[in-house]
């Protein structure tokens, strides 16, 4: 679960800003709170925060912010290759300065703080530390020279046992390049101290921005009822879906398919998009480099009789598309935890709907959290959310983005938060010139 997360001089954030899970002092909606158990160690944590802010107020580079760290934790750059960071553009000087990204969260019972400092050319720095009520362990500090030489310097909460297994993480070390992050570069080197922190940010922290796309219905061998009645509630007319064999010269582009032979090996599976209809497919390659393809078909029933009819995704609305593709917010399998984080969740939807997928969220047992951005308003009020789960981003006139949370203004719990919003008494909305529109050139007689 995410405790914190902080970002400095990455796209709009000039200085350090910091989203924050940890509840404040209200006392509303009092299962919003993940209890930390009984332990000295462990925290409270909310299950959701909604930021609203203006168009380009910043909204979307927190998560991009959160995206770009993941990748580079999670896929890691080829040698020789260049990072591509983003430091803020509005002051000359940042250019220089490198971008920093923080995590705090708790996974499998135990709280860590990991971080690094980056420049389009290498790692300066790197830490990893867990994070107890009164003390911060030190597990690795990594450092990057101007010679691109990486040195590791390990804490008393790393346990080794012996000289053998120090030698080797040195190795490791050593086999570090400078614009590799040295977690990432462990987990290549099998080495299981850091598995847990990995595993987190692969497996965990779940993003998904409008253009993303949920493929997990095409890894099914028939239907699920929790998907098949997702669709269903929500009103998509959605009553199944349906694996449909097809030939792939004559519904994939030719050029994508020469890819896929090219680079699909015999067993591996793929899911692919195209770009013109935004139809779904799965493709196999089997033993004999025969390339086999699926399309996901939704099923509908029949207004006047028991039979159904099948549809392509392309034929969907777009509301219907974007339902699919957050599908994992309220099918999570029990058991699992994780982190949703939503970009622009109103995207395509009607404001009923985006209400209802966080009123069903917050309903479902586990220890789970949703973070959204959003314009939709209908979803700010207190019968719904917290006063510590709503926040707020918004420019300076630098250009840089602060990051503030409703808490800070305290409003009484009779307010009408939306309202009180749209009239700009927490800012973050647009400031609209008041200005003629351009209407061509003045006609003269």
């Amino acid at each position: 679960m995410l405790i914190r997360f902080r970002a400095k001089n990455f796209l709009s954030f000039k200085d350090e800003v910091e989203f924050s899970m940890i509840p404040g002092k209200t006392r509303q909606h009092t299962n919003h709170v993940l209890s930390g158990g009984e332990s000295r160690h462990d925290i409270d944590l909310l299950r959701a925060g909604v930021i609203y802010g203006a168009n380009a107020s910043g909204k979307s580079n927190l998560v991009k912010a959160i995206g770009f760290a993941r990748d580079l934790i999670v896929t890691g750059v080829k040698a020789r290759q260049s990072i591509q960071v983003k430091p803020f553009k509005l002051d000359n000087a940042c250019a220089s300065l490198p971008s920093k990204f923080e995590f705090e969260f708790r996974y499998h019972l135990r709280n860590y703080l990991y971080g690094f400092e980056v420049n389009a050319r290498q790692v300066q720095s790197e830490w990893l530390y867990e994070l107890k009520k009164t003390t911060d362990t030190l597990i690795f500090e990594r450092r990057t020279s101007d010679g691109e030489e990486t040195s590791v310097e390990f804490g008393v909460g790393l346990s080794l046992d012996g000289k053998k297994e120090r030698d080797f993480l040195q190795l490791v070390v050593r086999g570090t390049r400078p614009n590799q992050l040295f977690l990432r570069e462990s987990i290549d080197r099998n080495v299981k101290y850091f598995e847990e922190v990995y595993n987190w940010f692969a497996d965990a922290l779940v993003i998904i921005f409008p253009e993303s796309r949920y493929f997990k219905l095409l890894e099914q061998a028939g239907e699920t009822q929790d998907i098949v009645d997702y669709l269903d509630t929500f009103g998509t007319g959605v009553c199944g879906y349906k694996l449909l064999p097809v030939s792939l010269e004559s519904e994939i582009p030719r050029e994508i398919v020469d890819d896929l032979n090219k680079n699909l090996k015999p067993g591996q599976i793929t899911a692919i998009l195209t770009r013109d209809y935004g139809q779904r497919y799965q493709v196999t390659k089997n033993e004999q480099q025969e390339l086999n393809a699926v399309k996901l078909m939704l099923t509908h029933k029949m207004p006047d009789c028991e039979e159904t009819v099948l549809m392509e995704t392309s034929e969907e609305s777009d509301g219907t598309v974007r339902l699919l593709d957050l599908i994992p917010i309220l099918t999570i399998p029990e058991g699992v935890t994780r982190v949703f984080i939503v970009d622009e969740l109103d995207r395509s939807l009607h404001p009923a709907l985006c209400y209802e997928l966080i009123e069903r969220f917050m309903k479902r047992p586990g220890n789970n959290q949703l973070i959204v951005t959003t314009h939709e308003s209908n979803i700010l009020t207190f019968d719904l959310l917290r006063r510590d789960e709503i926040w707020f981003v918004e420019k300076n006139l630098q250009g840089a983005t602060a990051i503030y949370s409703l808490e800070e203004f305290n409003p009484r719990y009779d307010k009408d938060i939306q309202k009180g919003y749209l009239l700009g008494r927490f800012g973050a909305i647009p400031i609209i010139a008041k200005k003629p529109f351009y209407q061509g050139p003045t006609q003269h007689a």
